[in-house]
């Protein structure tokens, strides 16, 4: 395979990103089979060049300067299942729309994803964080995964356990950071399964709704009203939703650490009687991220030059029409100072930041 038929050079890597910021690839190829993948890796590493695989774009933020490398984009699709029994085990390209495949499961009564509705990007990423809303998480359904291990250059397969889950993380976020590319997903859903209706802003919406017994597809819909309501939901009429979704990961603190989150911001004239704590199966606390940062000083649609928070969630990082990548970092480390100065608490980013230092 002469790989270098596949290459592009100067291509701008915004303009593929839900944020729509970035300058361009030093050099870009489209990867649509594990063998054009590892071609791919092998010719960077005989340049002796940098290497970035990106997905669907939506948890990215690529700096000005560009990416000064190569960029494969995984786009290997293919999907393919089998229904029977009670389980309906599903095997996913990486490069699949995920939320194509969530609406896919649902008009098939399979059970497992529909909490999961409306959120952008390709399936290769729903490992890597363990990508959760609403109740659920890729862990209860992923049954192994297919990566390639660009240390060997080998395809590898780890079932669930091995994939070493946690909240929003897994061992290709920790250990494991920039070692493996996900190439497919294997799913097991449950067949005529009943919606996971464990999240309580989303029971409270199906009750507004008058919708006691809710069907997989009405789930999947009221989800994805919530998300739109907040702008969580691509769409080009919505300057909102350019952004990365969530930019921050919801902290999880000990007890310890949430009494004295509360002592310090009390002190500071914030009212802390009513900040949320969700406990966890560990002992621990989970915190809304989205409400620190609001009793920190930073409003829904707090602005920034031209980036700023958007107007339905503080959650969010968006870009107000032209923002560049350093205006987006401005805000998002003047919100971690904010929030670390009045609660002591220092919010993780979750987008991958790519050609510039580690934020």
């Amino acid at each position: 395979m002469d790989f270098e038929e596949f290459l592009s050079e100067g291509v701008p890597l915004g303009p593929m990103t839900s944020l729509r910021v970035g300058g361009p690839a030093r050099y870009f190829a489209d990867v649509s089979t594990v063998d054009e993948l590892r071609a791919g890796v092998h010719w960077a590493r005989t340049k002796g060049m940098p290497l970035f695989v990106l997905g669907g774009g939506s948890n990215v933020v690529i700096a000005d300067e560009g990416f000064a490398g190569l960029v494969l984009r995984n786009s290997i699709k293919g999907v393919k299942f089998d229904a029977g029994g009670d389980v309906a085990t599903i095997d996913a390209g990486a490069g699949e729309d995920w939320d194509s495949l969530v609406e896919m499961t649902v008009e098939h009564g399979w059970a497992g994803f529909e909490c999961l509705s409306g959120i952008p990007g390709r399936v290769g990423a729903t490992p890597v964080q363990n990508v959760g809303a609403y109740g659920q998480e890729t862990s209860e359904t992923l049954l192994s995964v297919e990566a390639f291990d660009l240390n060997t250059g080998e395809t590898v397969q780890m079932d669930r356990a091995e994939c070493e889950f946690g909240y929003r993380t897994s061992r290709f976020k920790t250990r494991d950071k920039n070692r493996f590319v996900i190439t497919s997903v294997r799913y097991g859903l449950r067949i005529n399964g009943d919606p996971a209706i464990k999240y309580a802003e989303l029971e409270r919406h199906l009750k507004e709704k008058n919708i006691a017994s809710p069907s997989l597809s009405q789930t999947r819909n009221a989800v994805i009203e919530i998300r739109r309501n907040k702008s969580m939901v691509i769409d080009v009429s919505d300057p909102d939703s350019q952004s990365a979704g969530s930019f921050f990961v919801n902290p999880v603190l000990s007890s310890e650490q949430f009494s004295e989150a509360r002592e310090r911001a009390s002190h500071q004239g914030v009212i802390v009687s009513a900040m949320p704590g969700y406990p966890q199966r560990d002992g621990n606390i989970k915190v809304p991220a989205a409400w620190l940062i609001e009793r920190a000083g930073i409003p829904r649609g707090f602005v920034l030059g031209n980036a700023g928070t958007s107007s339905r969630h503080a959650l969010a990082i968006i870009n107000r029409g032209s923002a560049n990548a350093r205006d987006l970092i401005e805000l998002m480390e003047l919100i971690r100072n904010r929030v670390r100065e009045v609660f002591g608490v220092t919010l993780v980013p979750e987008p991958v930041f790519v050609g510039f230092e580690k934020q």
